[in-house]
């Protein structure tokens, strides 16, 4: 799965809270990224930019090992879930880690962000701040550095 050659499977764990107010669906370890990746920041990015898509999902990382994660959560608010509901916030979670699969696996090989080379001018300006950001992590910071 670290090797990332081919579209993983996607697995989805559902639970719900013990008092049961929330059920969640979460994608795990469909995506592993080692904490040097030279692409991390840009891929970051990209995850922050899917989360904005959609209201819905919440993108993480984590830091220990790398395992890249998107969660859904339904507040039930004293409810007992319906199938219904179940099979939304799981499809939910399988759709936002498929959709997002080809974006973040073409950042990890390439460091560009395919979205971001369509030619509409906030991209650009936002690839732009991407590379800036990439050099400021990159490289330590001068004094008289304002930026």
């Amino acid at each position: 799965m670290g090797q990332h050659a081919t579209r993983p499977s996607i697995f989805v764990h559902v639970r719900a809270d013990s008092d049961g107010t929330v059920l969640t669906a979460t994608v795990t370890a469909f995506l592993r990224v080692p904490a040097d990746h030279p692409h991390l920041p840009v891929l970051m990015q990209a995850m922050l930019h899917e989360a904005f898509l959609t209201n819905l999902g919440q993108w993480e990382m984590d830091p220990s090992d790398g395992e890249v994660r998107v969660t859904v959560q339904l507040p039930l608010f004293d409810a007992e879930p319906t199938p219904r509901q179940v099979h939304r916030t799981v499809a939910a979670a399988a759709q936002l880690a498929d959709r997002a699969w080809p974006r973040l696996l073409a950042i990890l090989e390439t460091g560009d962000d395919p979205l971001l080379s369509q030619g509409d001018p906030a991209l650009a300006e936002l690839r732009r701040l991407q590379v800036r950001m990439q050099k400021l992590l990159g490289s330590k910071r001068e004094p008289n550095d304002k930026n």
